[in-house]
């Protein structure tokens, strides 16, 4: 018999992690681990006799992404769109407490997943976790290591394709701790906090993209203007915490609302800095991304 509270303390965060980036969905995924976790519970103790129970949850989990992952279909090279972020640690930054299990997730691994067709998807995730992850991989997919190999090419394709669309807003690696950035992401901070256009607009790439209550705004005025106006609906109040997103260097806007004792997180942006310009940003009223990040009154 499972001792499933053990069973779950050992499993479930890993778990999670694996589902998220297959998913790229916080809710999927922990939909996707329930399910593998249902599935053990009903094999009770049969689980001992199939081999290693982490594998077996990663193939049952993965099973159950890919179910979620075919009720939608995968995005057109021609669409940007980010995937839900959490917060992670990254340079400098200190460990953050309270979200076990979805760490180590960079959104330059996550951002081209979208783009991949379910297959090729649970055949990348795997073989970047999993040092046997093909063999996993033709568990979960009922296919031969052949047809993995196939899968696992298509998908570096399709990678390829994706980084000569959207590298210049989504770079292919995060931008670490080096000092062109801090600096760029300071004078990004000072800009959002006078609320300038014109600093902001010096700041931004042509490209740059903003999704804003589901409205897009791109180029570097229109961008620009709209952070500039959804800022001054938040009132002189607004506050901004810089945080990890994903492996890059991201910013909470905030305020509190004193006469009704709750947060108002009125968008969450996410700046990542390519040494002098801040490349993509995505600003969201609502949504998974509010829900994972945390933001404390100053002392």
């Amino acid at each position: 018999m499972i001792d499933l509270e053990r069973f779950s303390r050992d499993h479930w965060g890993p778990l999670r992690r694996h589902a998220y980036r297959l998913t790229g969905s916080i809710l999927d995924a922990e939909d996707a681990v329930q399910e593998a976790m249902l599935r053990a519970v009903e094999m009770g103790p049969a689980l001992d006799s199939a081999g290693d129970p982490a594998e077996w949850l990663h193939v049952a989990a993965t099973e159950a992404a890919l179910a979620l992952l075919h009720e939608r279909p995968p995005l057109a090279l021609d669409a940007f769109e980010l995937p839900d972020l959490v917060q992670t640690p990254g340079p400098g930054a200190p460990p953050f407490a309270g979200e076990e299990g979805w760490p180590g997730v960079d959104l330059p691994f996550l951002f081209p997943l979208q783009y991949m067709d379910p297959e090729q998807r649970a055949v990348a995730v795997l073989r970047d976790a999993h040092e046997d992850g093909d063999r996993l991989a033709a568990a979960a997919l009922s296919a031969t290591l052949p047809e993995v190999f196939q899968i696992a090419e298509a998908a570096g394709r399709r990678r390829a394709e994706v980084r000569r669309r959207w590298g210049r807003n989504v770079p292919s690696a995060p931008p670490g701790d080096d000092p062109a950035s801090t600096r760029t992401f300071a004078r990004f901070t000072e800009a959002l906090g006078l609320r300038d256009k014109a600093l902001l607009q010096g700041l931004l790439l042509g490209e740059a993209e903003m999704i804003l209550d589901g409205r897009r705004e791109s180029g570097r005025a229109f961008v620009a203007t709209a952070c500039a106006e959804a800022l001054g609906e938040a009132g002189d109040d607004a506050r901004f915490t810089p945080v990890w997103l994903n492996g890059c260097r991201g910013l909470l806007a905030w305020a509190w609302r004193e006469h009704r004792d709750e947060w108002r997180r009125g968008a969450a942006l996410l700046a990542l800095c390519a040494g002098s310009h801040v490349r993509t940003l995505n600003w969201e009223t609502d949504g998974h991304i509010l829900r994972s990040i945390r933001a404390e009154e100053p002392g």
